[in-house]
C-alpha cells in the first residue's frame, strides 16, 4: 500500500512540478515501480543512474512529455547522449514553454552540442525570470560565461550507488 501511495505522489508531483500533460494510457505495474525508483534517482541528482530507466520508459511511452523532460535532462550528464537530450528538450519546449527551468536545460543542451550562440540566447531568457534564486542565477551566469568563451563546462558526476535504490524497489507493500 505504501508503494502505491508513493507512486501516486510521485506521479502527481512529476506532473505538477514539470507542468507536463500526461496521456491516459495505463502503465504496467513494473513500469510504475521503475518510474518510482528512477524519479528518486533523478531527485537525488543521480542523472546517469536514472538515465537507462527513464530512457526505456520514454521509449515505451514516447508521447509522455514529462518523460522526455526527465530523460532529456539525464542525457546532458552522459557524454554520448547530448544530441538526444537536445532533441527531447526542444520537443518539450515546443509543447510547453513553461516547463520548470526549461530555458536553462536547453541552454545547457545547446552548450554541450557546441551551439554557443543559441545557448547564450536561452541563458538570457532564463536569467530574465524574476523568480530565480541566487544559486540559479550564479549557475546560469557561469554557463553563459563558458558560452561566451566557447569552452565546454565540465559536467558534474553522479555520486550515488545502485544499492542505495535497491531497498526502495523491494520494500514490501502494507
Amino acid at each position: 500500500m505504501k508503494a502505491k501511495l508513493l507512486l501516486l505522489f510521485v506521479l502527481l508531483n512529476a506532473v505538477n512540478s514539470y507542468s507536463q500533460p500526461t496521456t491516459k494510457i495505463k502503465w504496467r505495474s513494473s513500469e510504475t515501480d521503475t518510474l518510482t525508483v528512477a524519479q528518486t534517482m533523478f531527485d537525488d541528482q543521480n542523472f546517469e543512474m536514472a538515465f537507462p530507466y527513464l530512457n526505456q520508459l520514454q521509449k515505451n511511452h514516447p508521447d509522455e512529455a514529462f518523460l522526455k523532460y526527465l530523460t532529456g535532462i539525464c542525457c546532458l550528464f552522459k557524454d554520448d547522449t547530448h544530441e538526444q537530450g537536445l532533441e527531447f528538450l526542444l520537443a518539450v519546449y515546443k509543447e510547453n514553454k513553461r516547463a520548470e527551468d526549461i530555458e536553462y536545460y536547453l541552454a545547457l543542451a545547446y552548450h554541450y552540442n557546441n551551439n554557443f550562440s543559441e545557448a547564450i540566447v536561452m541563458t538570457d531568457k532564463f536569467l530574465r525570470k524574476r523568480s530565480l534564486a541566487k544559486p540559479q542565477k550564479r549557475v546560469a551566469e557561469k554557463l553563459k560565461e563558458y558560452c561566451v568563451k566557447k569552452e565546454i563546462l565540465p559536467a558534474a558526476s553522479d555520486e550515488g550507488k545502485l544499492d542505495d535504490y535497491l531497498q526502495l524497489s523491494t520494500e514490501p507493500e502494507d
